[in-house]
């Protein structure tokens, strides 16, 4: 009785300290992409971030310019400067479930942006979390 006891005590501790590591569907983020208000092309001009010493959050702060637009409800054409603003969380190594985190873009890099305006910050803002900056999720 003692042994079955042990064992299903060893093996609840061993399924419980397994790292937890939760995505949402790749279905799920190309749904995000396709209901951006605004789909285009950047580059980016100028970054800039904060956050506390021993925060998992970065504020994150992007000049770029609009090359190409694919669709825009704010209006954007090629050519246009915009800010972009949004955090960039670094998770823990082990056991993190949610989605995955914005990445902090670099001074010169081009890339998609799925965006929509935020009236409050005055800036536009990722829209389709982690894959906010990456290529279209291609549909299946």
């Amino acid at each position: 009785m003692g042994t079955k006891r042990t064992i299903i005590i060893l093996i609840t501790l061993a399924v419980a300290l397994l790292p937890l590591h939760s995505e949402i569907a790749p279905e799920e983020y190309r749904n995000m992409q396709l209901s951006a208000p605004d789909a285009i092309i950047i580059k980016v001009i100028r970054v800039t971030s904060s956050g506390g010493l021993f925060s998992r959050t970065t504020n994150v702060r992007i000049q770029a310019e609009v090359l190409e637009v694919n669709r825009s409800e704010s209006n954007l054409s090629a050519g246009d400067r915009i800010t972009i603003v949004y955090e960039h969380y670094r998770p823990p190594k082990q056991g993190w479930a949610g989605p995955r985190s914005i990445p902090i873009l670099k001074r010169g890099e081009t890339t998609f942006a799925f965006i929509a305006f935020d009236f409050e910050e005055k800036a536009y803002v990722p829209a389709a979390k982690g894959a906010s900056f990456e290529m279209p999720i291609p549909l299946r």
